[in-house]
């Protein structure tokens, strides 16, 4: 009879403690994916023309339906915008690509519209080429919309369950038609 109450007693001391322990880890981060974009990049003004060079346009590269995607540069404020896929099961690069081009687009218009400093026009820049610094909604310095080309995109899933996309966007000289 003894036994059979100590071994009650132990079980309700095991549950009692396990109910209080935390049993489940920690979530982490994924380690970060990389979609590379070939044959020069994709030029943000032109985003049709660089989806028809891509390779596999239609490949899923984030099995993900939506996601944070993160504009930072040339921006003093970087921007954070929540984007979602056209398909369940994740975005695909020509996506990818729309979605990059039209937030930069979208960025650059709602700080012509909120500076109060505007941007000098390229055939009014005398001592330098570059554009200047503007006071508006991202503070945006340094580039044109049109001298922007995404080289890259860099992907994970944070601990909390959100994917951030980062993108890796170089300048360089328009192309002039």
């Amino acid at each position: 009879m003894s036994l059979v109450v100590l071994f009650l007693l132990a079980l309700a001391v095991t549950w009692w403690l396990t109910s209080r322990m935390r049993v489940t880890p920690a979530a982490v981060a994924m380690v970060a994916q990389r979609i590379h974009f070939a044959d020069g990049g994709v030029r943000l003004t032109d985003p049709e023309g660089s989806i028809a060079r891509l390779r596999n346009p239609e490949e899923i590269v984030i099995p993900y339906d939506t996601a944070i995607l993160v504009i930072d540069y040339p921006l003093t404020t970087p921007a954070s915008v929540a984007i979602t896929s056209g398909f369940a099961v994740g975005f695909t690069r020509a996506e990818l690509v729309r979605a990059a081009c039209e937030e930069y687009s979208n960025i650059y218009e709602a700080e012509e519209a909120t500076a109060t400093t505007k941007t000098i026009p390229r055939e009014e820049r005398t001592h330098v080429k570059t554009r200047n610094r503007t006071d508006g909604a991202y503070g945006i310095y340094g580039h044109d919309l049109e001298d922007l080309v995404l080289t890259a995109m860099r992907w994970r899933r944070e601990p909390n369950g959100s994917i951030r996309i980062e993108l890796h966007v170089e300048a360089r000289e328009p192309v002039v038609s």
